[in-house]
C-alpha cells in the first residue's frame, strides 16, 4: 500500500529556497540550526506570543517527527512553515511545553532501562531527566517572576 502524500518535495524544497535555508527533504537528522530557526519563526505568525529562539528551534527538532522520520506518521513532508505552525500551536498551550515533553520522554526512557535491568542506560537517563526537571523548574519559577 502506498502512502499519500499531502505536502510534495517540490513544495517543501521551495518554500526552504524562498526561506533562504538548506533543503529540508535531505534532512536525514532532525537537527535545526538557529540561524533556520530564526528565519522560520521571523516567517510564522506566532498569534502574539513572544517565543525565545532557542524553544522553537528545540520545538521544530521535536516536529519534524511529523516529516519524513516516520514515513507512517508523515504529514509535512518536512515543511518549514508547517511544522513551525505545529511548534506554536503546542507553544500557546504553554511555553513550557516541550520542557515538559523533555521531562516525560525521558520519564519513560528510563523505566525501560530499569524494566530492562541496564543500570548504566538508566544511569545516564536519570542526570538528564534530573537536569531537565531543574530546567523546567527555572522555567516556571521565571514564569512566577
Amino acid at each position: 500500500m502506498q502512502l499519500p502524500v499531502y505536502i510534495t518535495e517540490e513544495e517543501v524544497r521551495r518554500v526552504c529556497r524562498e526561506l533562504d535555508i538548506r533543503d529540508w527533504t535531505t534532512m536525514e537528522k532532525a537537527e535545526v540550526t538557529e540561524e533556520e530557526a530564526a528565519m522560520i519563526l521571523a516567517n510564522t505568525d506566532t498569534a502574539g506570543l513572544r517565543i525565545p529562539l532557542e524553544d522553537f528551534r528545540v520545538g521544530l527538532e521535536v516536529e519534524l517527527e511529523h516529516g519524513t522520520r516516520y514515513p507512517a506518521a508523515n504529514v509535512t513532508n518536512n515543511h518549514p512553515l508547517l511544522t513551525a505552525r505545529i511548534v506554536v500551536a503546542h507553544l500557546l498551550e504553554t511555553l513550557d511545553y516541550y520542557k515538559r515533553l523533555e521531562v516525560a520522554e525521558l520519564e519513560g526512557d528510563l523505566h525501560k532501562a530499569m524494566l530492562g535491568n541496564n543500570p548504566q542506560k538508566a544511569a545516564d537517563y536519570y542526570r538528564r531527566l534530573a537536569a531537565a526537571r531543574l530546567a523546567l523548574d527555572a522555567s516556571q519559577t521565571d514564569d512566577l517572576g
